[in-house]
């Protein structure tokens, strides 16, 4: 994996959003069609990929492979769950900025689009069978999202109700460890039956593009551009956070390509979750969305640029 390849890469996934931006401005679809293309990618295409993930070769001793993608994922997220209550705390105690934002803006800390980045550019610089390192990474996305990512969210009045744990059971929690235990009782899966969740899984990866394109679509891009503030976090959350992160989890005991797609996956976006959350939760989605579109945008050049640091 080099550099060049990882830019290039990130320019054809920038230039798939940029489609889909434009597709969406020119009526193509509309925000019904939007939801209903998200409803198919999260619950039918999305799984397909994970599945044809364990489909191809084993890369490495399952039950080696999985205790050292736990243990990278569980890492990962130690060390940005820990930096968004550090900058939680040093934010609170100038008192200019509204709490509840403060939530969100550490929300948005450690929930990154592992999914619709992550799985593309894992796919295009390792290989399909390295797709499983990541679901290790999801699998605990969906339990710290629903969870703490709700706590946060959450209004401090109390008007939303208690978390419900029945909210981590969902189609990607599940299918995640339906893929893992597959996956360590290493049962063969026919090649037409791979075949087929091959060919339905790299549907994702365009359709996922076009989704962003058309979220970026809908907000008022002179606004964000124009927020002197929105740069001061997209560069503490893009740039300096997973900098610190890639000089820590680089020296992980653990295979190479392990290492190096836990790196990867500290550059990745804010993940658009974080603003539904948001937006269900406080009624703040606008104010994520923001945040996430601006840090999709310079992903382009930040993914690439943090490769320098574990190439």
């Amino acid at each position: 994996m080099n550099t060049v390849v990882l830019l290039c890469q990130m320019l054809m996934l920038f230039a798939m959003m940029v489609t889909g931006f434009a597709a969406f401005r020119m009526k193509v679809f509309d925000s019904v069609g939007q939801h209903q293309i998200s409803k198919v990618v999260v619950n039918v295409l999305n799984p397909c990929l994970i599945i044809s993930a364990i489909a191809g070769d084993r890369i490495y001793d399952s039950v080696s492979l999985t205790m050292q993608n736990f243990f990278a994922a569980l890492a990962y997220y130690v060390i940005f769950i820990a930096a968004s209550y550090v900058y939680y705390f040093i934010r609170s105690r100038s008192g200019s900025k509204d709490r509840q934002e403060l939530r969100l803006e550490q929300l948005m800390m450690f929930l990154s689009n592992l999914g619709f980045f992550g799985i593309p550019i894992i796919k295009a610089l390792f290989g399909d069978e390295y797709v499983i390192c990541l679901i290790f990474y999801m699998l605990l996305f969906n339990i710290v999202a629903y969870s703490l990512g709700i706590f946060l969210a959450m209004p401090r009045d109390g008007e939303t109700g208690p978390f419900r744990p029945g909210r981590i059971i969902n189609t990607g929690t599940v299918v995640s460890v339906i893929a893992i235990v597959l996956y360590l009782a290493d049962i063969p899966i026919p090649d037409t039956v791979g075949n087929f969740f091959t060919y339905m899984g790299n549907a994702c990866i365009p359709l996922s593009m076009l989704l962003i394109g058309a979220s970026l679509a809908q907000l008022d891009l002179k606004e964000v551009f124009r927020d002197k503030e929105i740069y001061l976090y997209i560069f503490l959350r893009n740039i300096i956070v997973p900098g610190v992160a890639i000089l820590i989890l680089r020296w992980l005991p653990f295979e190479p390509s392990v290492v190096k797609i836990c790196c990867l996956t500290t550059s990745m976006p804010i993940g658009a979750l974080s603003g539904m959350l948001a937006e269900q939760y406080a009624h703040k989605g606008n104010y994520c969305n923001k945040m996430i579109a601006m840090s999709t945008i310079v992903s382009v050049i930040t993914v690439p640029l943090l490769s320098l640091l574990y190439i």
